[in-house]
């Protein structure tokens, strides 16, 4: 509607312009009181328009500043819920990991308990045949028995001590590292998607902070060229034609 209305304002204008040229020898007062008022009339119906433009223009900028801030906003969420379900996943993750863990402690401990149990069952069998053998030294004069029951005594200590030992620390930090490998098997890829997620959320802040620059840009554009040229355009138009009308007329 604006629009045809600058073509119907434009058309006016030439026609009002046309006397100027075409019938400049006519210098009646009715003649020129007549190009007087239409002058004004078309200034008025330019200012009315340059109005609409700019109510127009307004619209437009407001509108694009809310679709930007919508855009800005849903990229904000975006942001908001990547970021927090890295975080989650991550907190799930650690806690799987912890108790994976906690279950290497615990077989490690399972293993110390089964080594020294097994150690405290060799030494009690020692214990008893080297007892067995001293008796028989003493009761039988056997005394091939009593050497003999030390040695395997000695052995079966020996053993015993490395059972609950060095093979027990053994089998401790194997179960410790099989906890560890799964703790890491299970948090490490939960890191990394926090990561991720994190900079896929700073992207889309990114995205976001674009957009509302965009959406001021474009805003700026529709106040300038619709509210301000093409309504400055039509201003000047009209202006002009009213001065040329208000010197003919000798009116100021």
């Amino acid at each position: 509607m604006t629009r045809i209305r600058l073509l119907v304002c434009g058309a006016a204008l030439a026609v009002a312009l046309m006397p100027l040229a075409a019938l400049a020898a006519d210098e009646t007062t009715d003649h020129l009181q007549a190009e007087l008022a239409n002058g004004d009339a078309q200034f008025v119906l330019a200012q009315q328009d340059a109005q609409a433009l700019q109510a127009q223009a307004d619209r437009a900028a407001a509108n694009d500043r809310m679709i930007a801030v919508l855009r800005s906003e849903a990229m904000r969420q975006k942001e908001l819920n990547l970021v927090a379900n890295g975080r989650a996943m991550e907190e799930i993750a650690n806690a799987l990991a912890n108790a994976a863990r906690a279950d290497g402690d615990l077989n490690a401990r399972n293993e110390l308990a089964i080594a020294q149990i097994k150690a405290a069952s060799l030494i009690a069998i020692a214990d008893a045949n080297l007892a067995n053998g001293i008796m028989l030294a003493q009761t039988k004069g056997r005394t091939d028995e009593e050497a003999n029951s030390r040695a395997q005594s000695n052995f079966l200590h020996q053993l015993a001590n490395f059972i609950s030992g060095q093979q027990a620390e053994l089998n401790m930090a194997n179960s410790k590292e099989i906890g560890q490998n799964m703790a890491d098997a299970i948090h490490t890829p939960a890191i990394a998607q926090e990561q991720n997620s994190e900079a896929m959320g700073a992207d889309e802040l990114l995205v976001a902070d674009v957009d509302l620059a965009a959406g001021e840009i474009a805003a700026a554009s529709d106040v300038s060229s619709e509210g301000g040229t093409a309504a400055a355009a039509e201003l000047a138009h009209a202006a002009s034609s009213r001065h040329n009308s208000h010197v003919r007329a000798g009116v100021p």
